[in-house]
């Protein structure tokens, strides 16, 4: 386990990739129990704003929209086997990064101090600097196309999100 979340760091560092990670299920799926924790924490945390059944709906879409555009992505590239590894990279370095937001699931302030958002802005950005690093060794393509299919999957997650109401957006 040891092993597993330094090697986590480094991609999330960005040096290492998603191949790095051992193949596998048990990979991907303690990386989607990671993630759904942090993101059924953050929902939690913001108590007011979310109800249970919105951090369950909230779950839901972070991880089975990912995980149907990772299969499909990878599957129209001619790299499913590839599936495993990427979604433990995405989820998990997704967990890693999300707890630099911590302080701002617990700040009651409105509006949200700067620091607190010049910190979840910062988050953001190398979160999609992550993704993009990903999804360029996931399907052999250069940093641009990664990063493209790293938007695309943010900008695709966010319309689902407005389309149902914004319920507990974390």
């Amino acid at each position: 386990m040891k092993r597993w979340l330094i090697t986590l760091w480094h991609v999330a560092l960005m040096r290492a990739g998603p191949q790095d990670l051992p193949p596998g299920s048990i990979s991907p799926v303690l990386a989607l129990v990671m993630y759904s924790s942090i993101v059924a924490i953050s929902g939690l945390a913001d108590a007011g704003a979310a109800e249970p059944a919105a951090i369950g709906l909230s779950i839901f879409v972070t991880i089975v929209l990912p995980l149907v555009v990772t299969v499909s992505i990878l599957a129209a590239r001619g790299r499913g086997a590839r599936f495993g590894q990427t979604v433990a990279a995405l989820f998990g370095t997704g967990a890693l990064i999300s707890l630099i937001n911590i302080p701002l699931w617990f700040s009651a302030q409105t509006p949200i101090p700067a620091p607190l958002v010049v910190l979840a802005l910062i988050g953001l950005f190398w979160s999609l600097a992550v993704d993009g690093h990903i999804w360029r060794n996931a399907l052999d393509c250069a940093y641009a196309g990664g990063l493209i299919v790293a938007v695309v999957i943010l900008f695709l997650q966010l319309f689902v999100f407005q389309a149902m109401g914004n319920p507990g957006v974390s």
